[in-house]
């Protein structure tokens, strides 16, 4: 009886153990998935501002702007690389 106790306890701890192993697989490549998404999103809004010259903006007239702005959106605009 005593054998079948422990043979029990070890296919449990092992199971359990295999089923740690899974989340934690799980959860490491959506923690990747995710800082691959802000990394995107860090090198796209870099390449924005670059592009729209803040540091600038007062020289400029509204119709300047507006015409950087199209350029802006014209060539780096949504789902385009920013590589």
């Amino acid at each position: 009886m005593k054998t079948f106790r422990k043979t029990y306890a070890l296919i449990l701890f092992f199971m359990f153990l295999f089923l740690g192993f899974k989340i934690y697989i799980k959860f490491n490549i959506s923690r990747n998935l995710k800082n691959e998404e802000k990394n995107k999103l860090k090198k796209s809004a870099e390449v924005l501002n670059e592009c729209f010259d803040l540091k600038n903006k007062s020289q400029r007239s509204i119709n300047d702007s507006m015409k950087l702005i199209g350029y802006c959106l014209e060539e780096y605009g949504s789902g385009k690389n920013f590589n």
